[in-house]
């Protein structure tokens, strides 16, 4: 969705990291309805997990705003493969998109720099649009 695009590509040049700004676009765009802590509990992935370069922000996000659909609050609701099976299925996506799935692959300029920056941005803003296509796709918004 061009809209959920716009709006993390916004919060991220706002100075919103990865993970905020994928799941802050979709909590505005689709009206997730997502509390305020959810917000303040990525604020720490960013970076690949607090700047380690690992697992990208922008995917995390991803799988964090499905898991916002189709996740459980206790393990009675349902088996966790019926959650995994989005986000596995949502992480074969962006990696075959992107080549990769860990920040520092996706995104080998240097750290801070206005060129990882613009990188950054792009990949979260094309993450935010395609995790919330794939939503759709999967009939998975309430």
């Amino acid at each position: 969705m061009k809209e959920i695009y716009d709006l993390a590509e916004q919060y991220h040049n706002d100075g919103n990291n990865c993970v905020e700004s994928v799941v802050k676009a979709c909590n505005d765009g689709l009206k997730l309805g997502l509390p305020d802590v959810a917000i303040r509990m990525v604020s720490g992935m960013g970076g690949g997990i607090g700047r380690s370069g690992c697992v990208c922000g922008a995917l995390s996000g991803s799988c964090l705003v499905i898991s916002s659909s189709v996740g459980r609050l206790d393990p009675s609701e349902k088996h966790q493969t019926e959650v995994y099976k989005y986000t596995h299925e949502f992480h074969e996506r962006f990696t075959k998109h992107f080549g990769a799935s860990c920040c520092r692959a996706l995104n080998r300029l240097s750290f801070g720099t206005p060129e990882y920056r613009t990188k950054c941005i792009k990949i979260t803003a094309e993450a935010a649009d395609m995790v919330s296509d794939y939503l759709q796709e999967k009939g998975l918004l309430k």
